[in-house]
């Protein structure tokens, strides 16, 4: 099932903001990187902004088009990516401390900051079009 042009929109308004945010944590990656200590910011952070990126425009998405329907459906939808996320996240912070003992601190703060950031943007911006399409039953 496609999204409509109204539910596009959306996606196309959340992606513009999510890779503005993403600019944002890149530049202030870039700007910290040069006047922290040696050994503070983990060089995976990158990555995780990026990993981040992909994954809350993929998990928009589909929680988009489960909007579309019945909000029983919405709801397990993002019920479930909620879960498998977090699950994943663990399992992402726990291989990769095991495997990098030395980077395992600053690997989990910046993992867990750049989650937070976009786990309040991904669901006020929900919020936002749930409240545009009104209730469904």
């Amino acid at each position: 099932m496609m999204l409509s042009d109204q539910l596009k929109k959306y996606f196309r308004s959340f992606s513009n903001k999510a890779l503005i945010i993403t600019m944002i944590l890149s530049a202030i990656y870039v700007v910290t990187m040069f006047y922290s200590p040696a050994g503070t910011l983990s060089p995976a952070t990158p990555a995780i902004i990026i990993f981040f990126l992909v994954l809350t425009l993929i998990i928009f998405y589909y929680q988009l088009k489960a909007s579309a329907s019945r909000v029983s459906k919405f709801v397990n939808v993002f019920l479930m990516a909620t879960g498998f996320k977090l699950l994943g996240f663990l399992v992402i912070i726990g291989v990769y401390s095991f495997l990098n003992k030395t980077d395992a601190v600053p690997f989990v703060i910046s993992f867990f900051i750049i989650y937070l950031i976009f786990t309040v943007f991904e669901i006020t911006q929900l919020l936002k079009v749930q409240k545009q399409l009104g209730p469904k039953k």
